[in-house]
């Protein structure tokens, strides 16, 4: 019966892990998505509505639209731990396209 416990926490552990691994995907892919949003936004300053074909663009490529990307964001918002996480990500993909390295440097 000890061993079973054991296991069983075990089990628990492993799988409470990949869930927040998970998570983590989950949330550096919608930052990657917000920055893409922002890129296609402001390459079509002063054009509004191309700026919203783009988006849409985005959006679609990402598997989803503009109420499913709402909800998303309104969900990260909710956890403060996730929203602070999202808002790093989105940080280091913007300064990776603001600053890209080389290859072989």
């Amino acid at each position: 019966m000890r061993w079973l416990g054991i296991f069983l926490l075990g089990t628990a552990a492993i799988l409470g892990g990949c869930r927040e691994r998970q998570r983590d995907v989950e949330t550096a892919d919608f930052a990657r998505l917000y920055v893409n949003l922002r890129v296609a936004s402001s390459s079509r300053e002063g054009h509004p509505e191309r700026a919203r074909l783009a988006r849409e663009d985005v959006l679609h490529a990402a598997g989803t639209d503009l109420e499913g990307y709402r909800r998303k964001l309104r969900n990260l918002q909710d956890d403060p731990d996730r929203w602070e996480k999202f808002w790093t990500e989105v940080q280091r993909v913007s300064d990776s396209i603001s600053n890209p390295k080389t290859k072989g440097h």
